[in-house]
């Protein structure tokens, strides 16, 4: 059995906000945009007896099972498909619509520590004045 090959830490990687912002804002929202107005998506909502449309089951055997006795598995068995397939699709969008949530979220809490953080330029006067600073005299005041 072959071993995995080492991590390579000489390499970072890098994110910009813009290109989460993209992602989450663009990317994200064209896949929900074409999963909402799908026409495909709606007719497996109404084949799987949710969203009301047009299709309300498959047509087999011109409605009779006695012409045809597999017509009512089949009929069956395809509102199934169509429901799995429609519970898929309405669980992948909520899945992204969480995911540019959380981008977002994480995008703020970002902006908010750049805002907050200090420069190594202010942390160094800031340590400059500290380790400058005299001591207080022995034996002075008590403040207590």
């Amino acid at each position: 059995m072959a071993t995995p090959p080492e991590p390579d830490y000489g390499h970072t990687l890098s994110v910009q906000s813009d290109d989460l912002k993209y992602f989450a804002d663009t990317q994200l929202g064209n896949y929900l945009k074409v999963l909402k107005d799908d026409p495909g998506f709606k007719t497996m909502l109404s084949f799987g007896g949710d969203g009301g449309g047009e299709f309300a089951s498959l047509l087999v055997g011109h409605g009779s099972d006695q012409v045809m006795p597999v017509a009512g598995k089949i009929r069956t068995d395809f509102k199934n498909l169509a429901t799995g397939v429609a519970t898929d699709l309405k669980t992948l969008g909520v899945q992204m619509t969480e995911a540019q949530l959380r981008i977002r979220l994480a995008l703020t809490l970002m902006d908010a520590a750049h805002e907050e953080a200090m420069t190594a330029a202010e942390m160094m006067e800031v340590l400059t004045k500290v380790s400058t600073a005299t001591a207080p005299k022995a034996g002075g005041p008590n403040p207590g």
